[in-house]
């Protein structure tokens, strides 16, 4: 059983390399969700605002541990067009009875990083605590280590005793800043 596991989703790397810190820093595995087929190149772009503007539930590839082994999970993923990128929904969407501790770090451009947070929360049910949400400019800078660090930090710290009633996160809020 692992205490905590780190399960991601990239298509450029940048989520990747994010996921790469953080695991390194809680001494977790680390998983990753992967495409069946290459969103490479032009066509994986238009691929990548069609699944996520028309919401499809798309086909991927998880070869990590049955979730059920995992006491907190940590899901990363990129923005897409404001949203949570889609093979992360799907994944999230065939998983969403996980009961452990389910926390959330979106890596975003520019925008969206906050809603993506609150899809994972709308998918599963409750919301992911603690949330954070990345720049990835800053993840390529290695101006976001620090925010990772305090992240890594707080998920070791107590949990609380039913992960199911976890408390709202306190940056929801109707308008992204």
């Amino acid at each position: 059983m692992y205490n905590i596991a780190v399960v991601f989703y990239s298509r450029t790397g940048t989520t990747r390399e994010a996921a790469q810190m953080l695991a390194d820093r809680l001494d977790c595995p680390i998983f990753e969700i992967a495409d069946t087929v290459s969103r490479s190149g032009l066509w994986g772009d238009v691929r990548c605002v069609l699944d996520n503007v028309l919401r499809r539930h798309v086909p991927y590839r998880y070869t990590g541990p049955a979730l059920t082994d995992c006491e907190k999970l940590v899901v990363m993923a990129p923005v897409w067009v404001g949203h949570l990128a889609a093979p992360m929904r799907s994944f999230l969407k065939d998983h969403r009875t996980f009961q452990g501790g389910l926390a959330a770090v979106a890596i975003m451009a520019s925008r969206g990083g906050f809603r993506a947070a609150e899809e994972i929360a709308m998918t599963v049910g409750r919301p992911p605590h603690p949330a954070l949400v990345l720049l990835q400019r800053d993840i390529a800078s290695g101006e976001a280590l620090q925010d990772i660090n305090d992240f890594a930090a707080s998920l070791l710290e107590q949990a609380p005793a039913n992960p199911t009633q976890a408390p709202r996160a306190a940056w929801l809020s109707p308008n992204e800043a």
